[in-house]
């Protein structure tokens, strides 16, 4: 009986000092497929994501189709539904557009009689391990183009989820990056120094992540992990890891499927 008692003590133990029985998060982010009609790209990107172990979910991280109508959108999600694991989408400057008849509500509409478990809004958070995930809407329908922007409506939201979870370490998904510098001038986006400035006042924002420049990078500012990734439409994704034992690092492996 004591030996059981011990045992039973040390598992617990063992459970609370050791940290590596803490699962980590492992998820890819794939972004810019611009897909018309077909992908081969997206086709070989999610066979190899099926063929990777742990991987929690994948992010579409903006520009999913290259021409804002419904035909695209519905042939993108019938190829997205052979992924094995769970699929988010973020909207970028590509994907909306009300003269197209494709506005915010009809594009995720669309969505959610792909995927039903998935948020009907585009602004929308969901957790996974103990991490939060934030996804932003810095696309524009009325005039598309290929500047981002964050309106005082969305980065006052932005800032409530961060309050509300400030016991939590968060991730930021979205399309427009916002401390990562262009190649191209004519990319920018607007309000980017007021999302910047409410992010300065919380602590526990992990990493922002995002497409739209077409670039492999990576910065620190203000302690926060700056990250894009370029397009899916040439084969190229990302898979993420979030060190939960040691202090939630992230970790990215870029790929390229030929």
């Amino acid at each position: 009986m004591k030996k059981s008692i011990y045992t039973l003590l040390f598992i617990m133990l063992f459970a609370i000092f050791c940290p590596a029985w803490a699962k980590n998060v492992r998820f890819a982010q794939v972004t810019d497929v611009y897909y018309k009609n077909h992908s081969d790209k997206l086709v070989k990107i999610i066979e190899d994501i099926n063929k990777t172990p742990d991987i929690d979910f994948v992010v579409f991280t903006g520009n999913n189709i290259g021409k804002p109508n419904q035909t695209n959108l519905k042939h993108f999600l019938n190829d997205v539904k052979k992924l094995h694991v769970p699929f988010y989408i973020v909207l970028g400057n590509k994907d909306v557009s009300k003269t197209n008849d494709l506005d915010k509500k009809t594009y995720m509409s669309i969505v959610k009689k792909s995927n039903i478990l998935h948020p009907k809004s585009t602004n929308y958070t969901f957790k996974k391990n103990g991490i939060v995930f934030i996804v932003v809407d810095g696309s524009k329908e009325l005039i598309p183009s290929v500047n981002g922007f964050y309106n005082k409506d969305t980065i006052t939201w932005v800032d409530k989820q961060l309050t509300k979870n400030i016991k939590s370490k968060v991730i930021i998904l979205q399309h427009f990056p916002l401390a990562n510098k262009p190649d191209n001038d004519f990319f920018y986006t607007y309000n980017t120094l007021e999302y910047l400035q409410m992010l300065s006042k919380h602590t526990n924002v992990l990493a922002i992540i995002s497409g739209h420049y077409d670039k492999n990078d990576e910065i620190i500012y203000n302690g926060v992990n700056h990250i894009t990734t370029p397009k899916a439409e040439n084969g190229c994704y990302k898979i993420i890891d979030v060190d939960i034992t040691n202090d939630n690092t992230v970790y990215t492996l870029l790929k390229e499927v030929n």
